[in-house]
């Protein structure tokens, strides 16, 4: 083999050398175009995903605050209703202490009209026996009816 078949021999091995290196390169050139390219994607994916997410996240704290605003105008109302009551509940009793007391006041007059009445009830008993024996008297003969019968016969 002379020179230059060797020469051509290498340079041949070179170049064909040189051309799977360069296939390789441009194989995995491709790979690394095609990862870069599903990063990107997720990437993408990620950040539409996590702008979802935090849509519906504050949908949902919106959701969760208008509900809490709901319930604290209810508690609210019960609250204003609840003193209302209270306060209605106070002037009942307030009402009932005056009406206990009025109360109070008529049944004292009452059993002052009842001993009164009582009192009047033993003194009319009192004067009918007075009236009685009186009438006993007087029905009765006195001596001096009897006396006075005996001189005129």
């Amino acid at each position: 083999m002379s020179l230059n078949e060797i020469l051509w021999i290498v340079t041949f091995s070179v170049l064909l050398l040189g051309g799977v290196i360069f296939r390789f390169a441009l194989h995995y050139r491709d790979q690394v175009k095609a990862l870069k390219e599903q990063v990107n994607n997720l990437k993408k994916e990620m950040r539409e995903n996590e702008l979802r997410y935090l849509k519906e996240s504050k949908q949902t704290i919106d959701e969760c605050d208008a509900d809490l605003k709901e319930r604290d105008k209810i508690i609210e109302e019960l609250k204003q209703e609840l003193e209302e009551r209270d306060e209605e509940m106070k002037q009942l009793k307030q009402k009932t202490e005056e009406h206990e007391k009025a109360f109070r006041n008529v049944s004292e007059v009452v059993m002052t009209l009842e001993a009164d009445v009582q009192s009047r009830d033993a003194e009319i008993q009192r004067l009918t026996q007075e009236l009685k024996q009186r009438d006993e008297a007087v029905k009765a003969p006195s001596h001096k009816n009897k006396k006075s019968k005996k001189k005129g016969k």
